[in-house]
């Protein structure tokens, strides 16, 4: 019977590391730059061609900043382990919408995927580095 408690005790314990969520490390709170591929969508009995979007991703230490063409969006994430060692899946939930964003962090490439919302595909976004020069604006 003790052996039994005192498994049960530790199962209990390594499901609840793991299903924990990760901190994204400083490094990696950087801004990300890229864009929407052209893609088309039915729309009714018409199917219409939409073309690219810039996409800008600004990663903070507790929240994000994502700017799709002229819109907006901004709230705090989680950050999940992925089956990958070397990514970080980070999920964002859309103020008053029902819409979620999904992103994979690439550690080692130092980059980020953003999981397209039907019927847009895939985009990926690069780090930007910090220019030596400051802009004087």
């Amino acid at each position: 019977m003790k052996w039994i408690i005192t498994f049960v005790f530790l199962l209990a314990v390594v499901v609840d590391s793991s299903a924990q969520s990760l901190r994204v490390k400083r490094k990696y709170c950087k801004e990300y730059h890229g864009e929407i591929p052209k893609h088309s969508a039915l729309l009714g009995q018409e199917i219409v061609e939409i073309s690219p979007s810039k996409m800008v991703l600004i990663l903070r230490k507790d929240s994000l900043y994502l700017t799709i063409g002229t819109s907006h969006y901004n709230g705090n994430y989680s950050a999940e382990k992925s089956l990958n060692p070397d990514e970080i899946i980070i999920v964002m939930e859309r103020k008053n919408e029902e819409i979620e964003e999904r992103f994979i962090l690439n550690l080692p490439n130092k980059n980020v995927v953003r999981k397209g919302i039907f019927p847009q595909p895939d985009s990926y976004l690069v780090r930007v580095k910090k220019s030596s020069k400051r802009d004087p604006h």
